[in-house]
């Protein structure tokens, strides 16, 4: 295994490491999504009310599936770690989408 191969790469982040870059990659298919889709229309709260539930679906499925210890460990973290990210690369993808496809 080389010292950049992809297993080692990942096995070396840690989970709140892991959970930042999994939100960032949701960030960007919520964005595809959101504007392969037109879910912007009628109002762009549409859009922002789906991005807003596929977040806190996917905190409920990550508590569900992560073990007790992991959940301790991580706190507050579980639902907070890459927010900010995940509604800026949404926002951003989106927008790029948008342009290109218009």
């Amino acid at each position: 295994m080389t010292p950049f191969s992809k297993d080692r790469v990942i096995a070396g982040l840690k989970l709140e490491d892991k959970l930042y870059w999994g939100r960032f990659v949701g960030g960007m298919i919520m964005g595809f999504l959101t504007a392969y889709l037109k879910l912007y229309e009628p109002s762009i709260l549409t859009g922002i009310l789906i991005v807003v539930l596929a977040y806190i679906l996917s905190s409920i499925a990550l508590r569900a599936i992560l073990p007790e210890e992991k959940r301790r460990k991580l706190g507050r973290n579980l639902y907070l770690s890459g927010a900010g990210t995940y509604a800026a690369t949404w926002l951003i993808t989106m927008i790029m989408i948008y342009n290109l496809a218009s």
